[in-house]
């Protein structure tokens, strides 16, 4: 199992596409703090680039990001021979499903560290500081969407693995993360409403107020509305259902 996890990290940070999403997401944070900072600085209406836009960028875009990263590697994975080879090497399906879990939060913790330390530098560079938050809440911030991200990327590897690492894949899991980031800014329309009291009431509300509270998806902000403790609860709850689901079916699956 240890040599598995070894070789499993190992391939990740070797990972082409993997280098590459690293490179094109850097790129892009780096391109639009600096294309924000021309335009406030050419606009001249007294507008500043604060830290707190800058450190919004990855929390925005974390859910593809490391949804992306989890169908880089396991549906490469699958393709490539690399699971039938465990199999045939005497490994059991259960240690390569936990293995590619326990793999899927290492990727996504030096993800979002990079991605963080890499706003975190443009701040100190590009920003007037910091203006709407204090630092304590820019650090649960950060804390919120790297343990929301790696709940979220288990839930992604085990929905890959249950699908035998086909590439439909690909269109469940981007279907899936587009349709939490839409349904997210539906639920914050109307549970945060920019003008006048909440209208939606009864199951409605009750069913946006549990996504907002406890869907690790709804925690990908930048803003953070809640404790840590509903935080907890929600991840947990996922990361179980995830592995358990995922188990269960991986383990009966045939692969190709």
């Amino acid at each position: 199992m240890l040599k598995m996890l070894y070789t499993d990290f190992r391939s990740a940070l070797l990972n082409r596409g993997i280098q590459i999403l690293m490179l094109v997401f850097s790129l892009y944070i780096v391109g639009y703090v600096l294309i924000m900072k021309i335009i406030m600085s050419l606009l001249d209406m007294g507008l500043a680039l604060h830290a707190d836009d800058v450190m919004m960028v990855y929390n925005e875009t974390s859910i593809f990001v490391v949804t992306a990263a989890t169908l880089i590697i396991y549906v490469s994975d699958f393709a490539n021979g690399i699971v039938r080879n465990k199999l045939c090497a005497g490994a059991k399906r259960s240690e390569i499903f936990l293995a590619a879990i326990v793999n899927s939060v290492f990727v996504t913790l030096v993800i979002s560290v990079l991605c963080q330390l890499l706003e975190m530098i443009l701040a100190l560079i590009f920003s007037e500081g910091i203006y709407n938050v204090t630092m304590s809440e820019m650090a649960f911030s950060l804390l919120e969407t790297t343990i929301s991200c790696i709940s979220i990327s288990i839930f992604s590897t085990a929905v890959i693995m249950m699908m035998g690492g086909n590439y439909a894949s690909y269109v469940v899991g981007l279907g899936v993360a587009f349709f939490f980031k839409i349904f997210g800014i539906e639920v914050m329309r109307n549970l945060y409403p920019e003008e006048g009291p909440v209208t939606i009431t009864g199951l409605k509300l009750a069913v946006y107020q549990f996504y907002d509270r406890y869907v690790p998806y709804s925690r990908c902000t930048g803003n953070p509305r809640w404790d840590m403790t509903s935080l907890l609860i929600g991840c947990a709850g996922l990361i179980v259902i995830s592995v358990a689901a995922g188990l269960i079916v991986f383990n009966k699956k045939e692969l190709k």
